[in-house]
């Protein structure tokens, strides 16, 4: 990041502050992925027009071609590049780099913090890992027998993020945070089941509904990975 800074107003306390400017540098990813979404996403949300974005070719093989590698020996998406040529991949590292110095977006308390940390602890054993398992038996192994049974698998975490949004109108309380960020993405392609997925959990439905209208990025964000699916 730039050690540039300019003024914003902090809607929680109605005081100026200081913000560091834009992260600069190249995304690399795939508007199929989820975890890419979630960083474009805030990239549309937070206006951020500095960072170059390059799509790479999932469903093609493309994060496996040598040049890639040679960047992100993992061939994960999305990567990230910086301005020096310093490369790092796993959603949430790149989502935290582009997000460093937001101050909406910074917790505020150390309970705050907390309850962000626990959840970015759960998305990846939890979240991400049954709705992949669930969208890859589906669109992919086209086996319906396994979509099921990960429908199934994940329906506890569902109910569970269902009651807590029949309270609140975001993941973690009244205000938007990087958990929303990580976790609409992955439970809003459950849809690409079928229509009824996700209508046992209301909440989630109203909260999904809520993000397309009021929250900016968020509506073409999932178009993106409809199209980019030709659905």
């Amino acid at each position: 990041l730039k050690l540039q800074f300019l003024y914003f107003i902090d809607k929680r306390t109605r005081t100026l502050k200081l913000n560091k400017m834009p992260a600069t540098g190249i995304l690399y990813g795939h508007a199929f992925s989820q975890p890419c979404r979630s960083v474009q996403w805030y990239l549309d949300y937070s206006d951020n027009t500095a960072v170059e974005r390059k799509v790479v070719d999932v469903l093609g093989g493309e994060q496996k071609a040598a040049e890639y590698v040679a960047k992100f020996p993992q061939h994960q998406v999305p990567g990230f590049e910086m301005e020096d040529g310093f490369c790092f991949a796993e959603s949430l590292a790149v989502l935290k780099h582009v997000a460093q110095g937001d101050k909406t977006m910074t917790p505020g308390c150390p309970k705050e913090e907390a309850r962000l940390n626990e959840y970015f602890g759960r998305h990846y054993s939890q979240v991400r890992k049954f709705s992949t398992e669930v969208i890859f038996a589906h669109l992919f192994a086209k086996d319906a027998e396994k979509t099921q049974a990960g429908l199934v698998v994940i329906k506890p975490q569902l109910e569970s993020y269902n009651e807590t949004l029949g309270k609140q109108n975001y993941l973690l309380g009244d205000k938007l945070t990087l958990a929303d960020f990580l976790f609409a993405p992955e439970v809003d392609q459950l849809a690409w089941v079928g229509p009824e997925t996700l209508a046992p959990y209301p909440n989630i439905l109203k909260y999904l509904e809520r993000l397309t209208s009021d929250v900016k990025g968020y509506k073409e964000s999932f178009a993106g990975a409809n199209t980019a699916l030709g659905l």
